[in-house]
């Protein structure tokens, strides 16, 4: 009957709705920090059995059933995962994800994931999701040895802009130079370098090259605050000016806050590389040395595995921690909470956590952030299909109560 077309055509309605209200939320994410879009799939519902139909019997053929459906419902709405833009941001702490794999935040109550990682630093020192202020977790033990950053057992990812970190005490200096072939015996080539004792306090090396006879020097050694000595090792040159020996000699820190040698490298015997005895003048110097004072935390930068590493005023750079990646069985599962995060569900399975770039997990990519995967264009092919249905649905409610009209008409 007619009534039956009406109340069909109103789950077309209803279901056409909502799959504008869907296009609709997809549209106006187009500009949402890795927003992933969803489709709608809809489903028949009820029949009616007129005739349930027969099987073939003899020389009487089958007969098919009758039915009449009665509308159509939502499925299910399905979430698409596939990778959105990167977009750069010049920001170390926009972080964007390529590949499968999920940011994970947490509060005191909640975990949550996220493919938007707009993260930035708390003013407690905590790398934080700006937009709901929940803490970025980590996975490993990276930076919880010394220094110590991190905290065993808090997965919560520290950055303390401006702690500070113990410097490294020299343990050798380079020499490289010429060595004038015309210095008279008894004459000496002086070179400095500025070096680092066990507190990190910088010291004055002082090295001399003294000529004792024809290819042969003798090294001696001076240090700020304290005394040096040089073992009686004579430093020899071959007739070409080569370097014959030795490659290294040790030099032994006596005064200063503990105990500490320092080994000169002197180069390769018969080589170029490092002290040499050509005519012309004298250049050798002391070039560099591998020690280093204090500092300071000054920026992080994260690597593609998740690393955040630490950038110090001295120079150095230590891993602070390292980014924990979620991934899920089923991602369609996961529940959507608004903020751009997800929550697992029964449907979705736990979350299998673990390092970037490991177990089918995809990479970090620091100074970015992933785009929306809406695509405009099919979005408004959605729109037209969604306002057609509308459309049809809403005509076939209006022929259905047209029908009833002539039916009253009919038995008035």
């Amino acid at each position: 009957m007619a009534i039956n077309a009406i109340f069909t055509g109103i789950t077309g309605m209803s279901a056409n709705s909502r799959f504008l209200d869907i296009v609709g939320n997809n549209l106006a994410n187009n500009s949402t920090t890795a927003f992933k879009s969803q489709v709608p799939l809809f489903k028949d519902l009820v029949y009616q059995t007129i005739t349930r139909g027969s099987g073939a019997a003899g020389q009487q053929g089958s007969i098919n059933p009758n039915q009449v459906g009665f509308g159509v419902g939502i499925g299910t709405i399905q979430n698409f995962f596939e990778q959105g833009t990167l977009n750069p941001t010049g920001r170390n702490l926009d972080l964007g994800i390529q590949g499968k794999g999920f940011f994970v935040v947490s509060n005191a109550n909640n975990t949550f994931y996220t493919r938007a990682g707009t993260f930035d630093v708390d003013s407690a020192g905590f790398l934080v999701d700006q937009v709901t202020g929940m803490r970025v977790q980590r996975f490993g033990s990276i930076g919880e040895s010394a220094p110590g950053f991190q905290i065993p057992g808090d997965l919560n990812i520290r950055i303390p802009y401006g702690a500070g970190i113990p410097g490294i005490a020299t343990a050798n200096v380079t020499m490289q130079g010429n060595i004038s072939a015309t210095l008279p015996i008894g004459q000496s080539v002086s070179t400095a370098i500025q070096i680092f004792d066990t507190q990190s306090t910088a010291r004055a090396l002082g090295v001399t090259f003294t000529k004792t006879a024809a290819n042969t020097f003798s090294v001696s050694a001076t240090v700020s605050g304290g005394t040096a000595t040089v073992p009686p090792t004579p430093v020899t040159f071959d007739a070409n000016g080569l370097l014959v020996g030795p490659a290294t000699i040790p030099v032994t820190l006596l005064g200063l806050p503990g105990p500490q040698t320092v080994t000169l490298q002197l180069g390769t015997p018969g080589a170029t590389t490092g002290l040499t005895q050509f005519g012309g003048s004298s250049s050798a110097t002391a070039l560099f040395q591998d020690g280093t004072g204090s500092g300071a935390l000054d920026a992080v930068s994260v690597d593609t595995n998740g690393v955040v590493e630490g950038l110090f005023s001295n120079g150095r750079i230590l891993p602070l921690a390292q980014l924990a990646l979620a991934r899920f069985t089923n991602e369609n599962g996961l529940f959507r909470e608004g903020n751009n995060h997800f929550s697992a569900s029964p449907a979705s399975g736990p979350a299998l956590l673990g390092a970037a770039a490991e177990g089918a997990r995809g990479t970090v990519i620091g100074g970015v952030l992933e785009g929306a995967n809406v695509d405009v264009a099919l979005e408004f092919t959605r729109l037209i299909l969604a306002q057609r249905g509308f459309s049809v649905n809403a005509r076939v409610v209006t022929i259905g109560n047209e029908v009833l009209q002539d039916l009253t008409t009919i038995i008035r």
